[in-house]
């Protein structure tokens, strides 16, 4: 007999063993988790284990806004629960009312937006991880009379984050289709309000592959990337699969104008093989070190070459390439290029 406590993850394993795409592994997550953790929406994400940002959002209904606050909230000031700290976690849940100690209204994102704008009350929120890697995330809100989450909602919430990352994973490492490499970039100049000020290249086309239009904002991915080009470093990156199986990398940089506009210039363009490479690699199993060696063998570097640029000697180079080899099932650097590249 199936306990309470791992009766959600009995669900979701079952649920989620066949399915080979991402919008069936958030019709799964959607059903199971609402009938087992109630709530008035759930939200899952996609991220791109690199650099940590979102690369696709999907709602369990819709929305009457887009993803404009929740981006600018997730990439901006320091905030409670917010997903690259729950993944840092030990258990990666969080709780908002019981992380508050009953004070939900001390998290910014609740007050400004969450609680005004859809009379959400509480969030439990899971950065969904394997092998040390966030590949996605879960958040789910409750509204005005009903109960707030509690320590064993996110204790059986926190069974699953797993299972559901290596779904995820499941979906962006299938198959891809070839890029088109004289694909132009498509250039576009977002203003404070992440509103298009000016475009350049196949914007419109690109828009559509990667979520399209969400209540007139950016497909999510697209608004992850410049909020978090407003932090700090004024730089940001992400890849990103499109609907249609492609990849592409998106890089965006924050200008300030003469007026004090904070502007971002978001450059979406056919990225290199090897960048999509690594992203491949995560899902191997690979160690840090193994997958440095790897990208520098995408890159065409020699065994000389990738002993200098990581400061290893030349026999320490292809011992990490034995493991690499025993743990892909190939024997050579020219099996490695094709596999990861060709």
């Amino acid at each position: 007999m199936v306990s309470t406590r791992s009766r959600l993850r009995h669900l979701i394993e079952a649920r989620l063993e066949s399915v080979d795409s991402l919008d069936a592994v958030a019709s799964a997550v959607f059903e199971v988790v609402g009938a087992e953790i109630p709530n008035v929406l759930t939200c899952l994400a996609t991220m791109d284990p690199s650099s940590g940002l979102i690369t696709r959002a999907l709602k369990s209904k819709p929305l009457e806004i887009g993803d404009h606050e929740f981006t600018a909230a997730e990439y901006g000031a320091p905030d409670v629960n917010r997903f690259d700290d729950l993944a840092r976690r030990p258990v990666p849940v969080g709780v908002l009312s019981v992380d508050t100690a009953g004070s939900p209204s001390s998290c910014l994102r609740f007050r400004e937006f969450m609680a005004p704008r859809f009379g959400f009350t509480d969030e439990l929120r899971l950065a969904c991880l394997t092998g040390g890697t966030m590949w996605g995330a879960l958040a789910l809100y409750r509204g005005e009379g009903e109960a707030s989450f509690t320590r064993e909602d996110g204790a059986r919430a926190a069974e699953i984050h797993e299972l559901v990352a290596r779904a995820l994973m499941r979906t962006l490492v299938a198959p891809e289709r070839v890029p088109d490499p004289q694909r132009p970039p498509a250039v576009l100049v977002l203003d404070e309000s992440d509103r298009i000020e000016s475009r350049s290249g196949p914007t419109d086309a690109l828009i559509d592959v990667l979520g399209g239009w969400d209540a007139g904002d950016l497909p999510a991915s697209m608004l992850a990337v410049a909020a978090a080009a407003r932090t700090a470093a004024g730089t940001a990156s992400s890849r990103i699969r499109t609907l249609d199986g492609e990849w592409v990398t998106a890089r965006a940089v924050a200008v300030t104008t003469l007026s004090g506009v904070r502007s971002v210039v978001l450059t979406v363009e056919t990225p290199h093989p090897a960048a999509i490479g690594r992203l491949r690699l995560a899902a191997r199993g690979l160690t840090t070190r193994e997958k440095d060696i790897v990208q520098q063998v995408l890159l065409g570097a020699s065994t000389k070459e990738i002993a200098l640029e990581l400061h290893l000697s030349a026999h320490t180079v292809q011992d990490h390439l034995k493991a690499v080899f025993a743990k892909l099932g190939i024997s050579s650097r020219r099996e490695l290029i094709a596999q990861f590249v060709g």
